[in-house]
């Protein structure tokens, strides 16, 4: 029995992936937005995982009571809430669609390669031209309007430097999204410095370039789950609750540091099931943040310890 929420693309790509098992897909509420954002902004939870329970009667078809809940929906489901509410036990299946397969063929466990966010070149360009395009097609549709002379040359620049900023995007200079838009916007500073000194004329291609790319760079770390979002802090200290069905309250805080206590560590692995950057390792009975510098602070862990045993320091 595994979950999803009711972002579109998603059930596609979920569904593609269990065509030849024998299996049940849940399609959970999440006003249409994907897990990961669904989930840390608190519309893919445990209250939608009840509520499709309740409403689809999927229990009536089955005699276990086990769900196969998305990795990334880790940070803002509360399985003890569901175990509670509904008898059904949770457990975290892979990152990426396309193991679940071998996942289940394993008896449902998970590699370590299950478990991490590659955010490759294709997983770039997916997320990030999905989240960019509706502000690329709004400022393409502004300027034909009312600047037509600069629309061709701008829709052009802008397609191109999407497509290159994120591709680039592991290799730029900086560990923060905003870091890496500077670096770029420094580049494209020096190119246009390179420009004036030996004679050039018409620098306004430059120019615009800098702006797109500001325009492009405004949540650059927020298209992954692999790197912080560098926006929603900062909209949430100027008071900006939440566009639509996207949330930034509660998000200030998320430049903190993950700590773990050992002393209160049972040794579940929870934090090291559902990291999704593999900051955690078992030693014996006991978790370590072998690779405490690579964590994001998505807070996936901290949600699912059952002994709070893992905090987020200021």
């Amino acid at each position: 029995m595994l979950v999803t929420s009711n972002f579109d693309l998603t059930v596609k790509r979920v569904s593609k992936h269990l065509k030849d098992l024998d299996c049940y897909l849940l399609v959970a509420p999440s006003h249409g937005i994907n897990v990961w954002c669904a989930a840390e902004a608190g519309h893919f939870s445990a209250h939608s995982v009840i509520s499709v329970l309740k409403t689809s009667r999927i229990g009536e078809k089955v005699k276990h009571r086990t769900l196969i809940l998305p990795q990334l929906s880790a940070p803002g489901m509360d399985t003890e809430m569901i175990k509670k509410e509904t008898g059904w036990r949770c457990r975290f299946g892979p990152v990426y669609a396309r193991d679940i397969p071998e996942y289940i063929r394993r008896d449902f466990k998970k590699t370590d390669e299950m478990r991490r966010v590659k955010f490759d070149l294709m997983d770039r360009l997916d997320a990030g031209i999905g989240s960019i395009f509706p502000f690329y097609l709004i400022i393409a549709a502004l300027l034909f309007v009312f600047k037509r002379a600069w629309f061709q040359e701008a829709a052009v620049l802008g397609g191109v430097l999407v497509v290159l900023m994120l591709a680039l995007y592991p290799y730029l200079p900086g560990r923060s999204g905003y870091a890496k838009l500077l670096s770029t916007e420094v580049f494209l500073g020096a190119g246009l410095l390179v420009h004036v000194m030996t004679g050039g004329s018409g620098y306004g291609t430059f120019i615009g370039a800098m702006v797109i790319a500001a325009m492009i760079g405004i949540d650059f770390g927020g298209i992954s789950p692999i790197y912080k979002s560098d926006l929603d802090p900062i909209l949430d200290r100027l008071g900006v609750r939440g566009i639509g069905p996207v949330v930034f309250e509660g998000r200030g805080a998320i430049g903190g540091k993950v700590v773990l206590d050992p002393e209160k560590c049972i040794g579940c692995a929870l934090c090291h099931d559902v990291c999704p950057k593999g900051v955690y390792a078992m030693e014996g009975k006991k978790a370590v943040m072998a690779r405490g510098e690579e964590c994001v602070v998505c807070r996936a862990c901290i949600t699912q310890c059952p002994v709070e045993a893992i905090s987020l320091t200021s």
